[in-house]
């Protein structure tokens, strides 16, 4: 799973949002987690926020092997949350059905 944060550098919260990210994507690259950084301004930037209807800053896009969105959080995270999507994303956390009734 590809976890891509898109910011601006004349963003006032994605620095917030970058802090997030860096901090708590490397708990998980030893469960198959890249992460990478898109500033909007750069041709790679504009290219993939056309291509996933990026329209915010900060987005927290999360992506499968194949490059489709499977989530995406607008504007900046809590730890607790970003941790959430990730372990679902990546198969780590069951869902309360699964939980419940293995």
């Amino acid at each position: 799973m590809e976890l891509l944060i898109f910011v601006s550098s004349n963003c006032p919260h994605c620095p917030n949002a970058e802090k997030v990210v860096e901090k708590i994507a490397p708990e998980y690259y030893n469960y198959g987690l890249s992460f990478k950084k898109i500033r909007m301004k750069t041709s790679e930037g504009k290219e993939l926020a056309s291509k996933y209807n990026i329209m915010a800053v900060p987005t927290v896009l999360f992506l499968d092997d194949k490059n489709n969105e499977i989530q995406r959080i607008i504007g900046t995270p809590s730890e607790d949350s970003l941790r959430s999507k990730i372990e679902k994303g990546l198969g780590l956390k069951k869902s309360l059905f699964s939980r419940l009734f293995g």
